[in-house]
């Protein structure tokens, strides 16, 4: 997909899209003109009202494509964003090849957050994972070009941005919804490799050997079942020399999750392919920050694994050292996400030594239970850090909600054989038990886990996300390092 910024609609070929709100449509049926109409034939309007996200095709000369916004008093960024992907949609249904789209003016909105908000709409709602199909279908195709016609004079910065942020959002779903026999531990950590020669990071990959030398026997102990070598993958991006500071990243890497031991039933293991999102959103948001020349200094920590089965998988009750030095109990084979992040997390602080941590993980499935697919759930030892995140969050539409680290809740990981247990004592606040484990593997270092079970995989279409994996969490990490001061 090809997008680029033009201030005229010299666009031959390209079908011309126009968003309208429903009073301008009332307006046009009465005759009244105004600069956002575009030269829409009044005759073709008797069936389209302009309510918000309906769409219509007016064949003529120059095909056009309707896209009502509704009431304009009512529009918000995500509204404007789910509008822009409804074009889309519609696009790839009837297989449009190249989309000229006239930016409208819109009260309360800039020209420049008006083309920023449909531009990530429309771009990031063209995406189709066909890798494993052997012939062409007849379902959706997306769109090959999209011109957008603003006056804005930063709008071609704001559609360089937009291709990149849609770019490396298509690989980190692609990433994730690609089979587990392909992304696995060792093939993840060499296309990280690969992708930070071509950025310009610096990435170092530990192997098995490497990792046992760190004594890192969270992660040994989750990969004993599996016949794949584990990895720990350590990027680094430089955008500030002069700045000693670095902002430490973490993604969870489960490449498939059977649950080990305590093995998943059939329903529950068929997506864990999904179970590296944090991984793989990590990754992307490295490769972004390298081509949009931030300036903030980054390290991500990736670990990788898988979580399999077998006769040398780890087992309940059997008690392992985290590289912190902490025994952990294991209670739950199939909670084993927060025992790879627990040496990550302390990895991370002890040899990178950020001003901030912040762990990405598809963590619990409470998480899901709690807020469904729409939200996902965090919970943070600093405020600053929590407030830039909820700023990001309400610039990027990624919604999250905050959880509460009551000292309530810090004795539930207690084992009665070694320092800590993987699973709570009690059977309820899932999400926060998970992140009260990770908790103790955190020194002074502010930090923020997000929890992302529900918002990295999509059982159905919403908006701009697809079906399956979303890409969840990489405009809102991109946003909050961008911020962070």
């Amino acid at each position: 997909m090809k997008l680029k910024a033009a201030s005229d609609l010299k666009q031959n070929g390209a079908v011309r899209v126009i968003f309208i709100e429903d009073k301008s449509i009332q307006e046009l049926k009465c005759g009244i003109k105004n600069k956002n109409h575009g030269g829409i034939p009044v005759d073709a309007l008797s069936y389209f009202n302009g309510d918000i996200n309906e769409v219509a095709l007016i064949p003529g000369r120059q095909n056009i494509l309707l896209c009502g916004m509704g009431d304009a008093s009512k529009l918000n960024p995500e509204s404007i964003r789910n509008c822009g992907a409804s074009v889309t949609a519609a696009a790839m249904d009837k297989k449009m090849n190249e989309l000229a789209v006239v930016i409208p003016e819109i009260k309360n909105f800039t020209r420049e957050q008006t083309l920023r908000y449909i531009s990530e709409g429309m771009a990031l709602a063209n995406y189709r994972f066909d890798r494993y199909k052997t012939s062409d279908t007849k379902g959706e195709k997306p769109v090959e070009k999209i011109v957008f016609i603003s006056s804005s004079k930063n709008a071609q910065s704001i559609i360089h941005r937009t291709e990149i942020i849609t770019r490396n959002t298509f690989l980190c779903r692609d990433m994730i919804n690609d089979t587990s026999d392909s992304i696995n531990p060792v093939s993840f950590a060499e296309s990280a490799a690969a992708i930070s020669k071509k950025s310009g990071l610096k990435c170092t990959v530990l192997n098995r050997e490497k990792i046992e030398s760190k004594k890192m026997g969270l992660l040994l102990a989750v990969n004993r079942g599996s016949l794949i070598e584990p990895r720990v993958v350590k990027i680094e991006y430089r955008g500030d020399v002069e700045n000693p500071k670095v902002i430490g990243v973490i993604g969870k890497g489960i490449t498939f999750d059977s649950g080990g031991m305590n093995l998943k039933p059939s329903g529950s293991m068929e997506t864990m392919r999904s179970d590296m999102s944090g991984a793989a959103t990590v990754l992307c948001v490295m490769k972004s920050l390298a081509e949009l020349k931030v300036k903030r200094n980054v390290t991500a920590v990736i670990p990788l694994t898988e979580n399999m089965l077998s006769g040398n998988a780890y087992r309940p009750g059997d008690i392992y050292r985290s590289y912190k030095g902490l025994t952990v109990e294991i209670g739950n084979t199939d909670a084993e996400g927060r025992l790879i992040l627990a040496d990550a997390i302390a990895y991370m602080e002890k040899e990178v030594g950020p001003e901030l941590i912040v762990d990405m993980a598809t963590l619990t499935g409470a998480c899901v239970v709690t807020f469904g697919e729409t939200v996902a759930a965090y919970l943070s030892t600093d405020d600053k850090l929590a407030s830039v995140i909820e700023s990001a969050s309400s610039d990027t539409g990624e919604k999250l909600w905050r959880l509460p680290f009551f000292e309530d809740y810090e004795d539930r990981m207690k084992s009665e054989i070694a320092d800590l247990s993987n699973m709570s004592s009690e059977k309820n606040a899932g999400t926060i038990a998970g992140a009260v484990f990770l908790k103790k593997f955190v020194g002074k270092t502010p930090w923020l886990h997000l929890d992302i079970a529900g918002t990295a995989w999509y059982s159905k279409a919403r908006g701009y996300r697809p079906k399956n994996a979303t890409g969840y969490g990489l405009r809102l990490l991109l946003n909050m390092i961008e911020n962070w001061k």
